[in-house]
């Protein structure tokens, strides 16, 4: 299954797949996706850019749903900072054992939905109870060269 991340054109569908882009110019907490307090800003600023799938995923059994504040009914969030690193944030819910959210592809697309890059494929842990819900972010890098031309992403995934 593909699911392709676009800017956020201001309708919805439920089959649609909607992301929201935010730039920001601070640094982050390593331990929270919060902003450092303004006093602690006298190291080189790294640029974040989130892209947030507007519905969760579903495959099978599993659903992938939203981390971070206000997105637990919405789709995961792929953070992308200027320095080349990147963070799948989601949580992972499967109603079977022995499951896993397999990503098969992940993509960064510019403006024109030209493939930038593409991730190593990765999965989650894996459940090792029925209904299980695991609080995923997955770690990634990819060339900082192209942060500033990505414009959304696709991702092709299986459970």
């Amino acid at each position: 299954m593909t699911d392709e991340a676009q800017p956020y054109n201001g309708d919805t569908a439920e089959s649609e797949v909607i992301v929201t882009t935010l730039k920001r110019e601070e640094v982050l907490s390593a331990s929270t996706d919060e902003p450092e307090p303004e006093e602690k800003l006298d190291t080189l600023a790294v640029q974040a850019f989130d892209l947030m799938w507007g519905a969760p995923l579903r495959s099978g059994d599993c659903t992938l749903s939203g981390l971070i504040g206000g997105t637990l009914n919405k789709g995961p969030t792929l953070r992308l900072r200027s320095d080349g690193t990147a963070e799948l944030l989601s949580r992972f819910f499967s109603t079977d054992d022995g499951d896993a959210w397999v990503v098969v592809r992940l993509v960064l697309t510019d403006r024109n939905g030209t493939a930038l890059f593409t991730f190593p494929r990765f999965s989650s842990p894996g459940t090792v109870t029925d209904n299980q819900v695991i609080n995923w972010v997955a770690q990634l890098s990819f060339p900082a060269i192209f942060f500033s031309s990505v414009t959304g992403a696709t991702m092709t995934y299986s459970c």
